[in-house]
């Protein structure tokens, strides 16, 4: 059975900078966003007690859910989805993003420090701006393009009209190689 990523080998170098994007190009990010949009109906964001994991589950591998610790200046994960652990080497769930560890089977950085401050940025991002943020990020090995990541990044509310949570998830593409 292929992986959830379909990879063929590990990630091992992605820039450390994240492209923001106007609108998600991979199909499940724009249809997660469409879920999202569709949830959130004519308020300005959606509520987590309107997200049906049942309504979600073909995207559920590759979801995240966070949840503002002091007021969004860090973040508790209370869902890391199974594809996310696969590519990125590590359970997160129950972590802080400020507890997130250097993704040794996907990036090279060697730097922990860098590795959360992107995942706080893109977070952040979307929690204080109030609105879905689109990344995508490159994945390198021995120098070549091989995987696009394709991320999403929505607040929620709990119950009222101020964001309390994110979710977000990842997904990951081939690099045409004839398209270099």
């Amino acid at each position: 059975m292929a992986s959830s990523f379909d990879t063929g080998e590990r990630a091992t170098k992605i820039t450390n900078e994240p492209q923001f994007i106007d609108t998600p190009e991979h199909p499940s990010a724009a249809a997660l966003h469409a879920y999202l949009e569709e949830k959130r109906g004519t308020r300005e964001m959606p509520d987590r007690a309107d997200i049906r994991p049942s309504e979600i589950a073909r995207f559920m591998p590759n979801i995240i859910i966070a949840e503002a610790v002091n007021g969004g200046e860090d973040f508790r994960t209370r869902l890391f989805g199974t594809a996310l652990v696969e590519l990125l080497g590590e359970e997160r769930t129950g972590k802080l993003l400020s507890e997130y560890a250097e993704e040794a089977t996907a990036f090279s950085s060697r730097n922990p420090e860098a590795v959360q401050r992107r995942w706080t940025y893109i977070t952040q991002k979307a929690f204080f701006g109030r609105k879905p943020v689109f990344v995508k990020v490159p994945f390198a090995a021995s120098g070549r393009l091989y995987l696009v990541g394709h991320c999403i990044s929505a607040p929620l509310t709990a119950g009222g009209t101020e964001p309390a949570q994110t979710i977000g998830a990842l997904f990951v593409s081939k690099v045409d190689p004839a398209g270099d």
